[in-house]
């Protein structure tokens, strides 16, 4: 008898659920097609909005009519790529790829995640992923990659590298693990919409008629730096680099770095390569490397013999650190903090340098210059 009554109670209420579960179903089929209309609509809205923005737009690129890979050209040192594309707002990664003859190699494989800040380069051989390179895409107007934007990439082929370069300012580079020769087509996938593609030879890069950097610095012994210093970054040197002259920079070393380097060189093109007198370059993530530091110079066309500096490195990821490079009478002296970590004998007079670049895994904070006969 209870078992009834509880039956009898029950099932009014399970009626009154279902009623309102199929009236909701009915408005819903109802209602579904608006929705998707409005999504559609916003979605058009707001890569229409992101277009006009968008002051990188090529008239010469060809837009991709599908996701199939597009064959190239034949490529070699001065080729270069242009891709233009919308990161629409639901984005989570995207890649493009330098795909090779032989299937299952890829040359580039250049993949921006969104969603967690930071960008792979990476390449594949006979099916399996190569040790991959990482950094975080943050430029002078903060995270490059945003949702909801359009973006401009290029890929310049120098004889040793890929130089990537987004929304005119040079971003990464990537060194060859396959000949140029062995690169085949161009793929693009993952949350990128609207794409289009150019291939062109360059002369010069970053190329002055495609790209107006967003910022210009330059440090003399009475302007120190502060401001628009994220990586990488190229700054005009505004006295002269002599005895006595000593290069202050402040910042820290990201977690988990892979490398940066430092450049004291004349001119600031990636290509043709600038002459460089100093070149310092730690490296953290080489494989299953100890971390080292390499020291050299590039002149006449080539790095020249390269000083190497194994074992443990002072420099800690995620702490601040203060490095000083002094001019000393025949050699740079490092320091990190009060300690002096490296020397490097002079191959090339240090007044030829105008220019300090800085790339990798670090974040700045302070550049400053001062000469100590001025004291």
């Amino acid at each position: 008898m209870s078992h009834i009554v509880l039956t009898q109670c029950i099932s009014p209420i399970h009626t009154n659920r279902d009623k309102k579960l199929e009236v909701e179903r009915t408005l819903l089929s109802h209602l579904s097609p608006i929705v998707i209309f409005l999504d559609v609509y916003k979605s058009r809205v707001t890569k229409e909005d992101a277009l006009k923005d968008f002051i990188f737009f090529d008239e010469k690129t060809i837009p991709l009519e599908d996701v199939k890979p597009v064959i190239l050209q034949p490529l070699q040192p001065t080729s270069a790529i242009i891709i233009t594309g919308y990161i629409p707002v639901h984005a989570i990664r995207f890649s493009i790829n330098l795909n090779c003859k032989t299937s299952g190699n890829i040359a580039l494989h250049f993949n921006p995640r969104i969603d967690r800040g930071y960008v792979v380069r990476n390449t594949k051989i006979k099916g399996t992923w190569e040790i991959e390179e990482t950094c975080s895409p943050v430029g002078p107007c903060n995270y490059i990659f945003r949702r909801n934007s359009y973006i401009h990439l290029m890929i310049f082929c120098t004889e040793d590298a890929f130089q990537i370069a987004i929304n005119g300012e040079h971003f990464c580079a990537f060194t060859y693990r396959f000949p140029l020769s062995d690169i085949k087509n161009l793929e693009c996938e993952g949350h990128i919409e609207d794409i289009r593609y150019n291939q062109l030879n360059l002369n010069v890069y970053p190329d002055p008629k495609i790209f107006k950097p967003s910022r210009s610095l330059s440090l003399t012994v009475d302007s120190p730096l502060v401001e628009f210093l994220e990586v990488p970054i190229n700054v005009r040197i505004g006295c002269e680099f002599k005895l006595g002259t000593n290069l202050f920079i402040r910042g820290r070393l990201k977690l988990l770095p892979h490398s940066f380097y430092i450049n004291l060189q004349k001119g600031d093109t990636v290509y043709p390569h600038p002459i460089i007198a100093l070149h310092i370059n730690p490296r953290f993530l080489y494989g299953s490397s100890e971390p080292y530091v390499v020291m050299n110079c590039w002149v006449d066309g080539s790095w020249k013999n390269e000083e190497r500096h194994e074992g443990h490195l002072s420099w800690m990821p995620g702490r601040d650190f203060l490095l000083t490079i002094r001019c000393e009478h025949d050699s740079f002296s490092i320091w990190l903090g009060n300690k002096m970590i490296s020397e490097f004998k002079h191959r090339l007079k240090p007044s030829i340098i105008n220019t300090l670049r800085i790339s990798g895994d670090i974040v700045l904070y302070h550049l400053a210059i001062d000469d100590v006969k001025k004291k």
